[in-house]
């Protein structure tokens, strides 16, 4: 079969699709828009297109980059289906003119659709299917519920690790809450390690917790989730989805710490290994802390991972 992914992939998940689609034997090439980069021709050329995006809401960068897509698409020729991956930063024209290049046009939703800032292109008729990470979008708004993936292999790990608890997380509307999560950590001696990464160091940064302007890379947070025996993760405002820090605890077997109440109307729940914690009295008992890890079956495992989830997305 002949697919086409479009995607920003900024994380360098969705590389990983493309490269099991072909493992699955699938003729299969990626559109990564992250790798795309448009260079201004001259100072006036930038200073034309910030009043174009002022007034007219137009913006060269994103009109070259669809340009880019579309060029793509016909090198590449008709696609038996195409996937795209986030698609609120693509117009609904340029949906319109992919679309042509597939009977089968997919969209596929990291994000929760309240975040969205155009909720008329993921709830309209620009695809043939819109699946979605997050089971509460699936009821409210008719969508196809797929969470997800395991991307990382599986791995039992030998070593013990050094930080009993690991984060790693842009700032956004969660730095005060894992503020608050690592003051706990803090007065009750449970080791840590909390990583921000922004363009700005944020104003009263604790101590125990590291800045740094550079985004870690795949193998990076890898290595330092293996170094750590719990994750903890935050939920973003506006979002039930599962982040993909869940998917990599259960690939590495780690124990979980998050806000996510939805976590536990999954069949890989296990109040051994996951733990829901209020952010307004956070408790997290000592025995949650110093039990192992229970590993989850084979088949619930199976479910989750990235073979799964492109067998579902394919599927008629």
């Amino acid at each position: 079969m002949k697919i086409c992914l479009i995607s920003f992939d900024y994380w360098g998940y969705d590389e990983k699709i493309t490269q099991e689609l072909i493992k699955m034997g699938h003729q299969a090439f990626h559109i990564k828009l992250s790798d795309y980069k448009y260079h201004y021709k001259n100072t006036g050329e930038r200073i034309i297109n910030s009043l174009n995006k002022i007034i007219f809401q137009k913006n060269i960068k994103k009109i070259k980059t669809e340009e880019f897509i579309l060029s793509e698409l016909k090198n590449k020729g008709k696609q038996d289906k195409i996937i795209v991956i986030n698609p609120e930063r693509i117009s609904k024209n340029c949906h319109v003119r992919i679309k042509e290049y597939s009977k089968n046009y997919i969209a596929y939703l990291y994000d929760s659709i309240d975040r969205y800032d155009n909720k008329k292109l993921i709830i309209g008729n620009s695809f043939d299917k819109v699946f979605t990470f997050d089971k509460k979008d699936t009821n409210d708004y008719n969508l196809l519920f797929l969470p997800n993936y395991i991307h990382l292999k599986k791995k039992e790990l030998k070593t013990k690790p050094q930080y009993k608890v690991l984060s790693v997380t842009s700032i956004d509307d969660r730095y005060p809450i894992i503020n608050s999560i690592t003051d706990y950590f803090d007065s009750n001696k449970i080791s840590h390690e909390t990583i921000f990464f922004g363009k700005r160091k944020p104003y009263k940064l604790k101590k125990s917790i590291v800045f740094t302007k550079e985004k870690l890379s795949q193998s990076q947070i890898q290595e330092k989730i293996e170094n750590s025996e719990i994750i903890l993760d935050v939920l973003r405002e506006n979002q039930n989805g599962l982040s993909f820090r869940i998917f990599d605890a259960l690939a590495l077997e780690k124990k979980i710490i998050t806000t996510n109440n939805s976590i536990t109307e999954y069949d890989f729940y296990n109040p051994y290994n996951i733990l829901v914690i209020d952010v307004n009295k956070i408790e997290i008992p000592k025995d949650f802390l110093n039990t192992e890890y229970k590993k989850i079956p084979d088949t619930i495992y199976e479910k989750y991972t990235l073979n799964s989830w492109i067998t579902n997305i394919l599927a008629e």
